[in-house]
């Protein structure tokens, strides 16, 4: 990486024993931590995705028995390399 340089970060979130893990953050705060500086955050839509089309209500179910949450965005961080 070098100085000056841009780095983008593509993550989404975890959902582990019915707890929602916000890991886009903690890698946010862990970058910042390195003395990175965020230059923008672009929540990407996931809703339509091709693997999940004409799926939702098998997805939902999925979800309800199964104590989850659908995600259905992932974010996409721009840090600037000092």
């Amino acid at each position: 990486m070098a100085k000056g340089g841009y780095l983008a970060i593509v993550i989404g979130d975890k959902y582990s024993s019915g707890q929602w893990i916000p890991l886009g953050f903690y890698c946010m705060n862990e970058a910042q931590k390195l003395g990175i500086t965020l230059k923008s955050i672009v929540v990407k839509n996931m809703e339509g995705n091709r693997a999940k089309m004409n799926k939702e209500g098998i997805w939902r179910y999925r979800a309800l028995t199964s104590d989850y949450y659908i995600f259905k965005h992932e974010y996409i961080f721009i840090f600037k390399i000092n």
